[in-house]
Parts: C-alpha cells; structure tokens; sequence
C-alpha cells in the first residue's frame, strides 16, 4: 500500500468509504424492512386467524339457532309423528325401509342427486300424504341454508323422512341397527336422542358412505313437544360452506390460506391454490398446528406444499363437541418478498451510486495530486541544490498553497545556509586558538570531577580563562563540588551522632534540590528516632510501675486466698450438718403426707355422693322447666287458635247468611280455645310452685356439695403441700450435698491458685528484672543534650494491692 501513488489513493479510498457507508445503511435498511415486513405478516396471519374463527363460530351459531329454531315448532313434532305413523303402517306391507327406497329412490324418475325433486311417489298412499304436505317446505329450507340434507328421526332412531334421498334414507340408526347406524350421523342421533331440549350436538368432518364417500358434518337437536321427546331433527353439512366461509378471510397476500384443521392433522377445507381436493387430504404438521389443537393460540413456522417454509397462525375452535384448529398461514417467500425486492433495487441504486462515486473521486484527486505533483519536482530540485527555481502554487489559499509556503521556506534556509558556509571558512581560524583553551579547561574539569568520584571534594577548577562563558562553566562546577561537600559532611555529622546514641545533631545547611531532601529525609529520621526513644522512655517507666503493683497485688492475692481456703473447710463441714438435719425434716414430712392422702380419698367419696343428689335434681329441675315451656306452648297455641276464630266469626259476618253457620263452628272453637288456655294457665302456675320448691331442694344440695368439696379441696392442698414439703426437702437435701461436692472442689481449687499465685510473683519478679534492663538500654540515648535516664520520668502513684 505504502508503494502506491496518491492518485490511486485518494480514488480508492473515496471509493471505499462510499462502499462501506452504502453497505451498511443497505444492511441496516433491510434488516429493518425484513423485521417489520415479518412483524406485519405475523399480525397479519394472527389477525386473520382470529377473523376467520370468528367468522367460522358465527355460521357455527348460525347453523345451531336454525336447528333448535326448527327443532322448537310444534310442526317439526307433528311431521315427525305423521311421518313414524306412516312408516309404521307399512309394515302390514313389507319391510318399510324396502318399500320407501324404492318408492323414492329406485323408482324416482329423477338422476342422482336429483332425487329431492320429487314430492311424491304415488305408490304408499299413507306416507305419500305427509310427505307431499312436508316435503316441499323442507326442500326450501335446505337450498336457502346451503344444506346437504335434513334428517328427521322418531325416539326408535328410525330415519322416517330426508331431503336428498340417499342409501340411508328409511333405515335404523340404533346402536348396532341399521347398515349406516355406526357412523356419525347415528352417534350425533343417538347423542340428541339423550340429550335435553336445546342441546346441540356436532360430529366432525369424515367421509360419509351414503354420500358417495363426501366428507361430512352432522349437526342434531332432540325435538319436544310438552315436555316429551318426539324425536330428533339433524342437518348434513358439507365441506363445500366451510371453505366458502374461510375464504371470505380479509388480509391474507395472494397466496395466503385458511384452514380447518381437525384432530387427525387433515384439513376440513379445500383451497382454490391447488388443483386437488385438500379436504380429509391435505394434513398439516407443526407446533403452532399442535398448540391450537390443544386449545392454545400460536404462531409459528410449518413446512407446506412442497416442503417450503410457510408462516402459521392457529386459533382454538370447540363448538358442540368437537375440536378444530383454524390456521391462516403465508409463504415465508411471499412474506419476504418486498423485503427482497427492497433488497435488490438497493443493490442496483447502490451499484450506480458507486461507479458515479469513482468517477467524482478521479476528478477530485486529480485537482490535488496535479499541485503535488509540481510541488514534488520543486523539492527533488531544491534538494538538488538548486534553488533560484520558482516554487509553484504559492497563490493558493488551500493547504497546498501552505505546502507551497514551506516549500519557499526551505529554499529560503537553504540560501541562507548556502551563505552561512563561506562565513564558516571565515571563522575557522579564531575558532582553531578557542580549542586549546576549551581542552585545558575539559582536562581541569576531568580532575575535579575524577576526585569527586573518588570521594575527595577539596579540589576546585581555576576560574581564570579569559572567555565569560567558559569561567562561568568552571564556576558552577566548582560550586557544585562544594555543595555537595557541605551537604555529605553535615550528614556524616548528623549519621556520627547517632551512632554515639546522641539525637540532638540535624543538618543546618541552606540546600535544594536533591540536597534539600537529603537534608529534610536525614532531619527526619533523627526525630523519629528521638519520638521513638521518648515513647520507650515512658513506657519503660510505666511498666516498672506496673509490674511492682501486680506484683503487691499478687502477694495480698495469696493471702487472701489461703485465709478462704480455711472457711471453706469450715463451711464444708456446717453443709454436712444441715444436709443431715433437712433428710431428717424430709421422712417426717413425707409420713404426713400419707395420712392427708387418706383423709383425702374419704372426703372425694362424700363428694361423689353429693354430686350424685346434685345431678338428680337439676335433672327435676330440667323437667319441670320443659314442662313448663310445653304449657307455655300451648297457650300460645290457645291464644292463636281465639284469634283466628275471631277472625272467622268476622269473616262469617261479612258473608251473611251463607256465613252462619261457620260463625256458630267459629264461636264454639273459640270457647275451646279459652277454656283450654285457662286450664293451661292453671297448670302452668302449678308447675311453677313446683319448680320453685325444687330449685330451693337444689340449692340447699348444691351448697352442701359446695361446702363438702371446700374441705375436700382443703384437704388435697393440705396433701400437696406436705407432699411438696417432703420433695422440697429431698430436693434441698440433694442440691445441699452437691453444694457440698461444690465446696470440696472449691477448696481444692483454692489450693491449685494458691500454688498458681506463688508462680506468678516469680513470673513478675522476672519481669521488673527485664523492664530495670529496658530502663537501663535507654538510658544511654541523648535527648536535646541530656541523657535519658530511667528515673527521669515520673511513675505514677502505686496502687494498693487491694484494688488489683
């Protein structure tokens, strides 16, 4: 690279930045495009799933109200009826199902599904009447409502009348009766013949042998008439309304679809984008398919047509029983399409821009490189020396005319050194007398410097040349070789002191630089050392102090331990005395409180009985008291019956004449009534006599149970309390013999630190031996002239032993 010609340069890297700019910003574009383009197609799909479930479960109700509509008339019940009742009838004939195929089927005059044409067949009088009533209104409704065909069943299952007239026409759909009873028509049948007015049910799509085979769906209502069931009315539908509901989806591309899936993964619809029948064909596999089948919404991606990669989107679909999947999908081809087109037409626009970019980018290097250029050769020629040419482009105000500028500079300095060289010819001469002096000048320096390497800092330069430059070199060499002298014999000083333990000597001198910190570092660590010694001096100091009151201290300690080492013996001996006096106290009280067990047991014996007498009077008490509440309750009942005998004697009033009779029955049981309130009344007052007698015999009971318990209660408290006074005393007697265990190993652990302290006095005598020794080592440093001495520093107070 670094071999090629600005001219290519400048091109190629205009270039490149216009490619990798264009690239990028196409890039990112259609990335962007790409992410919206799927976004949009995913709401799109999702959108158009959910409308195609709406519009599936709208014909769904649709198709349900239409049946239960019908299957509410009265009409539905009585063609019912007459049809059965005609089919029944034909039995002294023949087999019915025989006969009215062939009447309407075999014998029809009309082609294949034609056969609905026909209204009557003029060969079973009874069943061509009700089908020439019937018939015609039925046909109507199925061309009108897009049915295949319309079932009507009586409660046997036989199928007594259809619209299209085909193979089950006339035949039983019981369980395990007809030829076509296991199919789904007979499962819906029989599942409505069950069911309750209202309900409906609906089998899903699958071939249907008396329809050449043709996918079907059967939909049934059972038929009421007064609350009894006549039959069951059913509709077919075929597959052909599904698609054409599902494709009346909005917003779907050119190529999108909609699908009916069932549980078998087959589709229920066909699509006009293949030429093939899809429906119970075309099987559909994928996780979005599988979600919506579990009743979940998805989106996601499946292989269609082909193995290509299309975009799904389920909805979940339950009506009467059966389970669907509608899926709205789209080509991920289709979906990227503007994105590709976005895509290529940027490639093209960007390819243009780049061959428009290269030919900007030659022209404009062209108008830089050509200045270059000639200001190239004007410097190959200044370079050469020769410099009377003129440098091109100086009018310019860009940076080459500045280039131009400084190309006009270095020819000016190369004139000028051009110049300078003959004057140097000149000088050459006085400069040849100036190297002698310089030499001798080197060679003194050379000396000086020599001993100061070999640390001899007395030799000086002579300062006697006649050139001021040079006498002042010879100066400052010298005052550099006398500061340092000064400042290494006032560290010497201050490093001889300290090492005679005298930290009073610092450095004086005025010094800078690196002699300065040298000054400051050497002045530093003869204070630390003179704030270290200090510190030691004081702690020297404190610890003698110390250690003479611990070991005061330790002395008394002994004293006072050996003197409690004999009360314990005492008090040892006082424990074994009162633990023998309280076992003593123990048996005593334990004797008494065997015979307050005995009292006890014989007063909860009178207790008992007295219970006994209490129970059996509050149950007196009780009965007399629902007995009371029954008279009660009848003159409540007394009072209601006068009342509404009042009331019946003045709704006889009313009455009149027809009332008289009513009115003498309503003053009769009126009389009873008070008669019989009385009577009550007097009972009641009776009873109440007696209660009161019998709740005085129980409160007397109640108070002598109530005192017998007292003395019973005082009795056991009596047994407890001596029986707690024995344990308590067991108990003191074990807690006083394990204090005594106590006190032996107290005593003998008294003796252990009597031993213990004797050890210690030896330990601190040690010590004050070693803190005199420490005193002593420090002493021999000088602080500010003075020698630091043990005893110059105070000691604290001593301490009474007592207070260690």
């Amino acid at each position: 690279m670094s071999q090629l010609k600005l001219a290519f340069k400048l091109p190629a890297m205009v270039v490149a930045i216009a490619l990798a700019t264009g690239a990028s910003l196409g890039l990112a574009a259609y990335l962007v495009s790409n992410a919206t383009v799927t976004a949009q197609a995913e709401h799109r799909l999702t959108a158009a799933a959910s409308n195609a479930k709406s519009s599936l479960e709208a014909y769904l109700n649709e198709v349900a109200e239409d049946l239960t509509l019908f299957a509410g008339r009265a009409e539905i019940g009585g063609a019912i009826d007459a049809f059965s009742g005609a089919m029944r009838s034909l039995k002294g004939q023949g087999d019915p199902t025989a006969l009215l195929q062939d009447a309407y089927i075999t014998q029809n005059p009309n082609p294949a599904g034609e056969k609905l044409l026909l209204d009557t067949s003029d060969k079973l009088p009874v069943y061509d009447l009700t089908h020439r009533a019937q018939h015609a209104d039925f046909r109507d409704l199925l061309l009108k409502r897009g049915y295949y065909d319309i079932f009507l069943f009586d409660t046997d299952f036989n199928n007594v009348y259809t619209v299209f007239k085909e193979a089950d026409f006339a035949t039983n759909f019981a369980e395990g009766g007809g030829p076509w009873a296991d199919t789904d028509l007979g499962k819906v049948v029989r599942a409505a013949m069950a069911g309750e007015e209202g309900q409906v049910f609906l089998s899903d799509f699958a071939p249907y042998g008396p329809s050449a085979g043709a996918p079907a769906s059967f939909i049934a209502s059972p038929v009421y008439d007064q609350g009894f069931l006549i039959g069951v009315i059913a509709f077919q539908m075929p597959t052909a309304l599904i698609g054409e509901v599902l494709g009346r989806t909005q917003g779907l591309s050119s190529g999108g679809e909609v699908f009916l899936v069932g549980q078998d993964d087959l589709v229920r619809n066909d699509t006009p984008v293949t030429a093939d029948n899809d429906v119970l064909m075309l099987a559909l596999h994928g996780d979005p398919i599988a979600a919506g089948l579990a009743g979940n919404p998805a989106l996601g991606e499946i292989t269609h047509h082909d193995g290509a990669p299309y975009v799904a989107a389920s909805q979940p679909l339950s009506f009467g029983g059966s389970n669907w999947a509608v899926v709205a999908l789209e080509s991920q081809a289709d979906i990227q399409a503007p994105s590709t087109g976005l895509r290529n037409t940027m490639l093209v626009i960007g390819g243009i821009m780049l061959v428009l970019a290269a030919m900007a980018s030659l022209i404009f290097a062209r108008t830089i490189t050509r200045p270059v250029s000639r200001l190239t050769d004007a410097m190959a020629e200044i370079a050469a020396d020769r410099l009377d040419i003129a440098v091109p482009g100086l009018e310019r105000a860009d940076e080459l005319g500045y280039m131009a500028e400084a190309v006009e500079v270095f020819r000016g300095n190369g004139i000028k050194m051009r110049d300078l060289r003959a004057a140097e010819l000149d000088m050459s001469e006085e400069r040849a007398s100036q190297v002698g002096v310089i030499q001798a000048l080197q060679a003194d320096i050379g000396a000086v410097v020599g001993a100061a390497i070999e640390g001899d800092f007395s030799q000086r330069v002579p300062a006697n040349q006649p050139d001021p430059e040079l006498r002042g070199l010879a100066e400052n060499v010298n005052l550099l070789v006398s500061s340092v002298d000064r400042g290494l014999v006032e560290t010497g000083a201050v490093l001889s002191a300290l090492a005679r333990a005298d930290l009073s000597v610092r450095m004086t001198g005025d010094y800078k630089g690196a002699f300065g910190q040298l000054k400051g570092d050497t002045n530093a660590v003869a204070e630390q050392l003179s704030q270290i010694v200090t510190q030691l001096r004081g702690t020297s100091g404190a610890l003698k102090t110390a250690t003479g009151e611990i070991l005061s201290g330790a002395n008394d300690l002994s004293e006072r331990t050996t003197r409690q080492a004999a009360t314990i013996e005492e008090t040892s001996a006082a424990i074994e005395q009162v633990s023998r006096t309280v076992v003593d106290n123990a048996d005593r009280a334990e004797s008494a409180s065997h015979k307050a067990h005995s009292v006890s047991a014989e007063a909860q014996a009178s207790g008992a009985v007295m219970g006994e007498a209490t129970a059996a009077m509050d149950r007196i008490t009780q009965s007399s008291d629902k007995i009371s509440n029954i008279i009660g309750l009848i003159d409540d009942i007394a009072f209601q019956t006068n009342l509404l005998a009042l009331n019946a004697s003045v709704e006889a009033a009313r009455a009149g004449d027809a009332g008289k009779g009513f009115a003498v029955v309503a003053v009769e049981v009126r009389r009873l009534a008070q008669s019989a309130a009385k009577a009550s009344s007097d009972v009641k007052v009776l009873i109440e006599q007696s209660a009161g007698e019998v709740r005085g015999g129980t409160r007397l009971v109640t108070d002598a149970a109530g005192r017998l318990v007292a003395v019973q209660a005082a009795i056991e408290a009596n047994a407890v309390l001596l029986e707690g006074i024995a344990r308590a005393s067991r108990e003191q007697a074990a807690s006083i013999d394990e204090v005594n265990v106590a006190v032996r190993q107290l005593d003998e652990m008294t003796q252990h630190n009597a031993a213990l302290v004797e050890e210690t006095n030896a330990a601190i005598e040690q010590t004050e031996a070693q803190a005199n020794e420490l005193d002593r080592v420090i002493g021999v440093f000088t602080l500010g002239g003075q020698a630091v001495q043990g005893g110059g520093v105070a000691r604290p107070r001593a301490v009474a032993g007592g207070r260690l």
